[in-house]
Formats: C-alpha cells, structure tokens, sequence
C-alpha cells in the first residue's frame, strides 16, 4: 500500500514539475450545469437528472487534452432502484481542432456513477427456514461503470475563457438483477443479466485557463479587441431544463395522492432578442420539452414554454450580466377537463356523469432570474440563464372516483419551478 502510494506522488510530482517546465502543457479549471436522462434497463421510459460539477483539464497540445470531471446530481435516482442522491466522474480525453474562436473536439471518459441508496437483492446463503430459501435484501451506496462518449464545442470569448458545451451518450453498466419468485416454496432468481443502458447527457460551462496557448502562425488574436456598439436583433438557441413541481393531484381522497416528487424536464428551443440599448433589451423564448409524461396525475404530455419580456443589466467587453423579469406560459398538451354533465337513469337510479375532453391547458407563468453572457465575436455570443419559472395552476375540475362524487376538484396553485438554459446566439 505504502510502494502504490509513494509511486502516485512521484507520478503527481513528475507531471507537475513537466507541466511548469512546458508552456504548451496548459491547465484549465471550470465550473458546470448537466443534465443525464436515465434509461430505465428493464421497462420503457426514463428520468432526467439536473446537476452541477467541475472539471480539470490538462492540455497536451492544441488537439488533444487529458480530463477528469466530477458532478453531483441531487434527485434521487428511481431508475437506478434508489432514493438516494448520485455522484458522477468521468476521466479520459478529448481530441479535435482548436480554431481562433472556437475548437470541436470528440471525447471518450471512462468513469462511474456512484448512488446511495441502492436496493438490491441476492440469493441467500444456503440457508432453509421453514423450507424457503432465504435472500438478503439490502439498501446501500452502489458504483456502476460509466463510459461517456460524445463531443465537445468550446467558445473562446477571451485568451482565458472558455465557453463549453458537451453533448453525448453516457453508457451505464447495470448489474445483475435478482427478483424474487413466488411460489411454494419462493425463491430468489436472477431476473436480467448485467446489460449497458445508452443514457443522453448534456453539459454546458465555463472554464478559466492558467495560461495562454501559444500563437500559431495565422491566428489574429490580441490582448482584447475594442468593443464595438452593440447590434440590434440576436437570434439563438438553447437547451434547457426545468425541475418541475406539479400540482395536487385532482381527486376524491387526494390525502394519499398528492404528487410532490420534483421531476426535471429537458427540453430546447429558441429565442429572439431585441437590444434596446446597451444595458436594456426586450426578448421572446420558446421552448419545447421533449419527454412525454403519462396521463395521470394531470397535467401531462409534452409540456411547451413562451416567455416574454425584459432583461437589464450591465454589458462589459466579453461579458455581460443581467436581470430578467419575463411573463408568460407554460403548457401540457394531456390534461383532463370536465366540461359539463349530465344526467344517467338505471332502473330506478339516476347518476350524474361528468362530460369530460383531454387537451391542451395553458397555464401563467414567470420567468424571473439572470443571464451571463460572453461575447465570442461582434457577431456571436454564448448565453447561460438561470431562474425561477412560476407557473399558476388553475382549478382543475376532472373525473372522480366515486358515483356518489363523479367530479373531483382541485383549487388554484402557484409552484415554483428552477430552470436552467444555456445556448448560442447570432447577432446583427
């Protein structure tokens, strides 16, 4: 243990003291937003995981660098059979073409994924009681394999700053599964044998370099070029997330089935901005979510976002900073209304029936937060917003469960929602 320890710290201190005596080996250290959509291995459908994180670069040369990233993503992990929180790390390279603004890159991580709260269970011991085999269920922290492939758009506002976004596959290794079998006796069995998932990822940050890459012969980039007036219009786009928090479930015993479990969204969409003046413009976002909630409890379907309004805030250089106060709405497209009822006689008994309809329902919302922007050229910008999406559920009267109360209602309510977005945008 002591000889594996002794040889790192040679290692560290060999790469460290070659990384000083080197100016093309080149540190970055930065800061992120990600968002891992889960698939379920066993059953059709998935769960999407908001987070934040780190990562530490370190540049070979122009094309290719060596990488270690870290996230946390707070919710907990259902499809991973846990109630518990996650951490991800993935370490591996990147490879492409670093150009004078921007660089494209293709990576491969290998990593894990590392979730509290895990259940499982495995065949017991050999031990019979009573004639049943027994099995030993547990509830702990458990790794699984990950491998992120994908690619990598990186923005350089300045000699320092760089803008990124990562998009690709995480593969996760999901291990055997043992169910229990009823029967005389019952028996615990393996249910599924350790299979990969294929799970979408996104990330979008800033990171700061320790130092400048050495100029290669065509590149015209100074000190910082003097900032011309800003342009009127930007147009752009964007993914984003929103962690939603639905509203009570509408129904007779709604004591036991209020739906409080926060579920993240991704979703993307576009944006037009008109610049006023330096420090105030007026902006219209539209976005669209991707995943296709099931019918109860409503509202469900694919959820839509139209926000509208302004921003104020402070533009430097290469950056600016920025308030945002913006009303709007947010929509379902599966919500199931009562629009009436009548009146059905059976024998001698007569019920009231609710005539209902399932369709889109629109709902108030506010969007109140802030934007940081970096400015990568005159003509194109990098934009990251994060916020506070009110969204004002009306009353919802729908069907009951009961015939002697066919018609469940549930009040008015105001939920708040955190929603994060991050994109590109093209000004003139």
């Amino acid at each position: 243990m002591k000889t594996s320890i002794y040889t790192l710290l040679i290692i560290v201190t060999l790469t460290s003291t070659a990384a000083a005596q080197s100016r093309k080996d080149k540190l970055e250290v930065g800061v992120q937003a990600t968002s891992l959509s889960l698939f379920d291995p066993d059953f059709p459908g998935d769960v999407t995981h908001a987070g934040a994180g780190g990562r530490v670069t370190y540049n070979i040369n122009r094309s290719i660098a060596a990488e270690a990233e870290i996230n946390f993503l707070a919710q907990k992990a259902f499809i991973l059979r846990s109630d518990g929180h996650a951490i991800q790390a993935q370490f591996g390279v990147k490879a492409g073409k670093r150009f004078e603004k921007f660089g494209l890159f293709a990576k491969v991580r290998p990593g894990f994924l590392s979730v509290n709260r895990v259940f499982s269970l495995e065949p017991g011991p050999g031990v019979v009681i009573n004639g049943i085999p027994t099995f030993i269920p547990k509830i702990e922290r458990e790794t699984f394999f990950t491998i992120d492939v994908g690619g990598v758009l990186e923005l350089y506002p300045s000699k320092r700053t760089v803008v990124r976004f990562d998009a690709g596959d995480t593969l996760v290794r999901h291990p055997d599964r043992f169910d229990i079998v009823f029967g005389l006796p019952p028996t615990v069995q393996l249910a599924r044998a350790a299979k990969f998932t294929n799970n979408f990822q996104f990330t979008a940050g800033v990171s700061f370099r320790l130092d400048d890459f050495p100029a290669e012969e065509g590149d015209a980039r100074t000190s910082g070029d003097a900032r011309e007036e800003t342009p009127r219009y930007e147009v752009g786009v964007q993914f984003t997330s929103m962690s939603v928090e639905p509203p009570a479930t509408a129904c007779v015993f709604c004591a036991t089935l209020n739906d409080d479990f926060i579920h993240t969204e991704p979703g993307f969409g576009g944006r037009f901005t008109f610049n006023l003046t330096d420090n105030i413009a007026f902006e219209g976002e539209g976005n669209y979510f991707t995943r296709d909630r099931p019918g109860f409890p409503d509202p469900a379907g694919h959820m839509f976002q139209a926000q509208f309004g302004g921003k104020v805030g402070k533009r430097f250089e290469r950056w600016g900073l920025f308030g945002k106060a913006r009303p709007g709405f947010v929509g379902f497209t599966k919500v199931t209304e009562v629009t009436g009822t009548r009146v059905v006689t059976l024998g001698s008994t007569s019920f009231v029936v609710p005539d209902f309809r399932e369709g889109k329902a629109f709902y108030p919302s506010l969007d109140l937060g802030g934007v940081v922007e970096f400015y990568i050229s005159r003509r194109w910008m990098a934009r990251f917003d994060v916020g506070d999406t009110i969204i004002r559920y009306g009353e919802l009267r729908t069907v009951g469960f009961v015939m002697s109360m066919p018609i469940a209602v549930r009040p008015a309510e105001t939920h708040h929602n955190f929603q994060f977005g991050s994109g590109i945008g093209f000004r003139f």
